[in-house]
C-alpha cells in the first residue's frame, strides 16, 4: 500500500514527540515504517527546543495567516502534555537554502526539520468500557498541516496524506474526531477516509464559526482507502445533498436539523461550481 509513497520515505523520515506517559501506548512503527529512537522526542526535555521551535513555525506558517497559529504554552499545555505529534521531517542538509531560510534553521543545526505534523489527544469518552490498563479508543485530531500548503514544493507531494495515513496507525484511534473549516483543504483527505458524521456545521464557539466537527469510526479500509487511486470507500452511501460551504444561513439551517437529531454525513470531496464550493452531503433516514 506505501509503494506508491516510497519516494516520500526516501526523502523524509518519521518522528514523534510525546511525553514518557503516552508514549508507551503508541506505534513506533506504523504500516512498517519504523521512527528511528534518535526521532523520538520528549518535550519535556531541554535538548529538543530548536527542533520544537521549528515545529511550532510550521503551525505558525500554516494557521497564522487565518489567525489560528498556537502560541508556544497552548502547545504544550493542550497538545504535547495530554496528547502527543507524529509527522515527517526532511534533514537540513537535503534541504534547499531558501527552504533553509523560510524555517529559520539555527546556523549549524544539522538535525531534522519538521515539513508535517499531526497532533492527535485522547477523549474521555474513549476510556468509556475499557480495562484500566488500555489505551483510550476515541481520540481528537488536533491538528494536521504541512509546509507544502505554504510553500508547495519544501517537502515532497503527498507528504500531507502519508503523515495521515501514518498518523492514524501511530496512534490507537478507533473513533476519531476532527474540526476543520468547510473550505479547509484538508476536508478532502478526511472525506477519503469515510463518512464523516457531522457534530457541528456552524460553530459559534469557535472564533470561524463556519467550522465543522465531526466523527468517524476508523478501519483499516478507511486508511487504505486514502492511500488508494482512484479512491472508493465501501462504506461511503450516494450523496442525497449538497451544501453551499460560503452560505452561512444554510449552515445554520443544518446545524439546527443536527442540533434537532438528524444524522448527517459528508460523504464526498468539496466540488466547485464557479465560484461556489459545495459538499456532498448524505442525510440518513429518521427512524420511526
Amino acid at each position: 500500500m506505501l509503494s506508491h509513497y516510497s519516494a516520500i520515505l526516501d526523502q523524509c523520515e518519521p518522528f514523534l514527540i510525546a511525553n514518557s506517559g503516552i508514549a508507551a501506548d503508541l506505534d513506533l512503527c506504523p504500516a512498517g515504517v519504523p521512527i528511528p529512537p534518535a526521532n523520538v522526542f520528549n518535550p519535556q526535555h531541554r535538548r529538543h527546543a530548536d527542533f520544537l521551535a521549528m515545529l511550532q513555525l510550521v503551525d505558525q506558517l500554516t494557521y497564522g495567516p487565518f489567525g489560528m497559529g498556537m502560541p508556544s504554552w497552548v502547545f504544550y499545555d493542550c497538545a504535547v502534555m495530554p496528547g502527543a505529534v507524529f509527522g515527517l521531517g526532511i534533514r537540513a542538509a537535503r534541504l534547499e537554502e531558501w527552504a533553509r531560510e523560510a524555517m529559520r534553521v539555527p546556523e549549524g543545526y544539522d538535525g531534522l526539520v519538521p515539513v508535517s505534523q499531526f497532533i492527535a489527544i485522547p477523549m474521555l469518552a474513549g476510556f468509556a468500557g475499557v480495562a484500566a490498563d488500555a489505551p483510550p479508543r476515541s481520540w481528537l485530531m488536533y491538528t494536521l498541516e504541512s509546509l507544502n500548503q505554504v510553500s508547495p514544493g519544501i517537502a515532497p507531494s503527498g507528504v500531507l496524506k502519508l503523515t495521515l495515513a501514518l498518523g492514524l496507525r501511530v496512534f490507537p484511534i478507533q473513533e476519531l474526531y476532527g474540526i476543520t473549516q468547510w473550505r479547509s483543504p484538508r476536508l478532502e483527505p478526511y472525506a477519503d477516509l469515510g463518512p464523516l458524521e457531522l457534530l457541528t456545521a456552524y460553530t459559534p464557539a469557535h472564533s470561524m464559526p463556519r467550522t465543522l466537527s465531526f466523527r468517524l469510526n476508523i478501519a483499516e479500509m478507511n486508511i487504505n482507502a486514502l492511500l488508494q487511486s482512484p479512491r472508493l470507500h465501501p462504506a461511503v452511501p450516494p450523496p442525497n445533498a449538497l451544501i453551499d460551504v460560503d452560505d452561512a444561513e444554510a449552515l445554520k439551517a443544518l446545524q439546527l436539523e443536527i442540533e434537532a437529531g438528524g444524522r448527517v454525513y459528508i460523504v464526498g470531496h468539496p466540488v466547485d461550481h464557479g465560484p461556489y464550493v459545495r459538499v456532498p452531503l448524505y442525510r440518513a433516514q429518521k427512524e420511526v
